[in-house]
This record gives C-alpha cells, structure tokens and sequence, in this order.
C-alpha cells in the first residue's frame, strides 16, 4: 500500500514542533529536524528532558516552578495525540534520498551541542554543596533503578535498527567520504616522525614522573596497594558470574556453550589461519630474496639482534634469577605436594584418576596410528620413505660425531673423569636394594617374558656372533679377545 505524504513532504504521522521551521526545507540542519519530528526521537527526549530540568533548578522553589512549566511545554509540543502506535516514522524517514544526503551535515554541531551541554551540568553540579550532589546523584541512581536509562538504550537501539533495517551499511556509507577526506588530509610520514622525535621525551617523561611519585613513598605504597584490591574484584566477579554460569543444568549449558560454537563462522577462522601462514611463507621467501645465497636475511637480523641483546645482560645477575626462579618453582611443588598429602582423598585420587590421562593420550596415539595403518602397502610405505627422507641424516650423523669427540677430548684431558663420576654413582647406589629390585624384577617376570625373549634373543646372539668372528679389519684384536673371553666363560663351565 503506498503511504500517503503531508504537504512538507514527510510521511503521515510526522509534523513540526512548531510553525515556525528550525532551518528551512534546504538548510542544514533540516535533517536534525526531521530526525526531532519523528515519534522515537519525540518519546525519547519526553522522557530525558523533565528530569534535566529538573536538575538545572537546583533546590530553588522558582527556579523549579519555572523549569517544570518548560516541562509541561515541552510536554505539550512534543505529545502527538495523533500518533499511531508503534508506526515506524523513523524508517519513513529513511526512505527519503534528500534526507539521506544532508543526514551527515549536521552531526559535528550535535556533537559540539552534546559537549556544551555535558560542561554545563558538569559545572552546575560541580558548584554545589556535597548535599545537593549527593541528592543530585541519588535521584539519578534512583531514575536508573527504576529503568527509565534501559527504555532509553532500548529505544535508542530500536532507532539504529530502523536505520539499519533501511539501509544495512548506512553508516559505512555515510561516513565513508568524511573518512576519505581525512586519510587524504593526514600525513602519516609526520606521524611517525613524531614519534621517532618523542622517544626521548617520552622516555624523560616516564623519568620524570616516576621521579615525582617516589618522592612520596607513601602515596606510591598506596598506588601499589590498589593491585591486590583490583585482582581480588576480578577473581569476584569471575566467581560470580561462573557461579551464576553453573547454577545451569548440564543440559542447557551445554546448548549455550555448542550455541555459541555454532556461531563461530568457520570461514573466517580459516582465512585468519591462511593469511598468517601466506605472511608466514612470504617472509621466509623474502628473507631468502633479500639475503646472500644460502644466508636469508632475517636469521642474520635476528642474530645480530640477539647478540646484542645478551651483550648487554649481565650473566651473573641473569644466572642467579634462574636459579632463584627454578628454588621458587620446586619450593611450590613441594608445598604442593605436602598440601596433596596432606589428604589422603586428594593423594588417593591423584594415584587411581592420573592414569586416566595416560589412557586418553595412548588412545589417541593408537587412532592415528591405525589410520596409518589403513593404508595400502605402497602408499605407507611411499609416505616413510618421503618422511624418512626429509631428514639430516647428515646433520644427524655430525651431531653424533661431535658428541663423541666431546667426550673423548674429555677423557684424554682428564682420564679419570668419568671414572671418578661412575664410582660415585655406584658408591651413592644402595647395592642391596640394587639387586633386590633387580631379583624382583627379572625372577618376577622371567617366565612371563620368556616367550618374548625367545623370540629375539637367538637373532641377537646370532648376530654377536657374527659380529665378532675373525675378519681382517683394525678392530681384529677386540674380537678376539671377546672370543677368547667366551672360550674361557665355557671352559669353566665344563670343568
């Protein structure tokens, strides 16, 4: 059905405040006036004004005679007894192109206007008694209690979303040519020279105020003070509103927590991860773009950075907070430990639940070891030769060649070394223990492994065996003597 029009060219329903008009058809303030006409906007500020006003009279018996006429004013020019009910005036109001043009003009004056009038009260309030501000404030916790502030956020909302039902980008498009002009205007170049150039002040500026505050230990003690009282209504407020959380049945909030894993939008975490990873790749591609042949940039900057980061650390003082940290970590494990062991439920619980965890993690390992091995012969075995192959296996084998020369430069600078650090261990080892466990152990289970060592114990023989026959090599002469040791060990045997 198509809507009718009054003569000023607004939808039915929508009239002036008054006859006179606020800025002309053309003006610019035409669509704040527009705007000022509509029902939503009319109820919200019959709602507002009469509690400013009533405000700005102070306790002035006049003052609230005059200011609660202007109330009934205001009132009486704002009240349309025409209104229909629920009618959208304010998305109408959308529908017109030449309000949607001149929407954006008037908004730095609101803006301003807002400011001046939040001054003003401030000032106002400011210039009175502690009484009156605390009247002031009760009567305005007191409009809060009573919910008029939430009918004043619900019909402010109820006007974005007629703006948004009318047109779903309306703000990007509104402020799009103001955001352009700016960006043009801005120099950015001068920006970040600004900051280069504020280093240094800024650093004297932190210098300074931190001079000042110290000064006043006391003052600073306080400061510090409010930490644990900030930290203490965090943990507050969390456990309240987890409280609140659980006090849910198990079913609902599980619909709450999977609702809200619904409405993660998949895609976009999966844009979010490739474009990290692209950046990822491209800064590993520059690097090797912007460096040496087999020398990319970035691992050099780095380097370099690093080194001089750790030329500037003292060793000494770094080392000892290491140490301390690592005292202060086993310091609370232990405290951790004696306040489990001090309940037994706790310590019972602990041993019979932790290898539940175990359980999991075994499990999960053997799924992804059967989907492996779902797989035909060839393409696993075409998958580990590739994973295979992808190794060092030259790297692998200079690690271990410089760990036994390691460990041979040591034993030639210092023979008896090792020697003296087996005879410790040995000597700190309780033998009884050591063989009572090792009895308990192997007696315990020989028949039960014996199978199992059956099944590798003659291939393993076999193979020594093989390993030390005589062959004409430089390790001859210890394969000897290990044969000559056998000999020996089965002579006496016989015998």
């Amino acid at each position: 059905m198509k809507r009718r029009h009054s003569r000023s060219g607004l939808p039915l329903g929508i009239h002036k405040l008054s006859e006179i008009d606020l800025a002309g058809e053309m003006g610019k303030n035409t669509a704040i006036a527009k705007i000022l006409h509509t029902r939503e906007v009319r109820q919200t500020l019959s709602n507002i004004l009469p509690d400013v006003l009533n405000v700005l009279a102070k306790d002035s018996r006049i003052g609230k005679f005059f200011m609660r006429m202007v109330g009934k004013l205001l009132n009486r020019l704002l009240a349309r007894p025409r209104d229909i009910f629920e009618e959208k005036e304010l998305s109408l109001l959308f529908e017109d192109d030449e309000f949607i043009r001149n929407i954006g003009e008037p908004l730095p004056d609101i803006i301003n206007g807002l400011f001046e009038i939040i001054v003003s009260l401030t000032k106002t309030i400011e210039e009175m008694p502690a009484a009156e501000k605390k009247e002031v404030f009760g009567d305005v916790i007191a409009k809060v209690a009573t919910g008029q502030t939430g009918e004043i956020i619900t019909q402010s909302c109820r006007i974005i979303n007629d703006i948004h039902k009318a047109d779903p980008k309306f703000f990007a498009n509104a402020l799009e040519p103001g955001f352009q002009k700016w960006v043009e205007s801005v120099d950015f170049g001068e920006i970040r020279e600004m900051f280069d150039n504020s280093a240094e002040d800024g650093r004297a500026f932190v210098t300074m105020v931190n001079n000042v505050l110290w000064q006043y230990p006391a003052k600073m003690v306080m400061l510090l003070s409010l930490l644990p009282s900030l930290a203490n209504l965090i943990t507050d407020t969390v456990d309240i509103s987890v409280g609140k959380l659980n006090e849910l049945p198990p079913d609902m909030l599980t619909d709450v927590i999977l609702s809200f894993a619904r409405e993660i939008n998949s895609d976009s975490v999966a844009g979010v991860i490739n474009q990290l990873t692209e950046i990822v790749r491209k800064v590993h591609t520059g690097s090797a773009l912007l460096g040496e042949p087999g020398a990319p940039q970035l691992p050099k900057v780095l380097s370099q950075m690093i080194e001089e980061i750790v030329d500037k650390t003292d060793p000494i003082t770094l080392w000892k907070a290491k140490i301390a940290l690592a005292e202060t970590k086993a310091t609370i494990g232990q405290t951790v430990a004696a306040s489990v062991n001090n309940r037994p439920n706790f310590k019972h619980l602990s041993m019979i639940m932790g290898p539940e965890v175990t359980n999991i993690r075994l499990k999960s390992l053997n799924h992804r070891l059967a989907q492996w091995d779902a797989e035909d012969d060839e393409e696993m075995a075409k998958s580990f030769a590739q994973h295979l192959d992808a190794y060092d296996v030259q790297e692998m084998g200079e690690v271990l060649n410089n760990t036994l020369r390691i460990i041979n430069r040591i034993g030639d600078e210092k023979p008896a070394l090792f020697t003296d650090f087996a005879a410790q261990m040995v000597n700190a080892i309780d033998d009884y223990e050591l063989a009572e466990a090792a009895r308990r152990l192997f007696n315990g289970v020989s028949e039960e492994f014996k199978p199992a060592a059956r099944a590798v114990v003659p291939g393993l023989v076999t193979w020594i065996c093989d390993v030390i026959k005589p062959a004409d090599d430089e390790y001859e002469e210890d394969a000897a003597r290990a044969r000559e040791a056998l000999r020996s060990l089965f002579a006496a045997e016989e015998v």
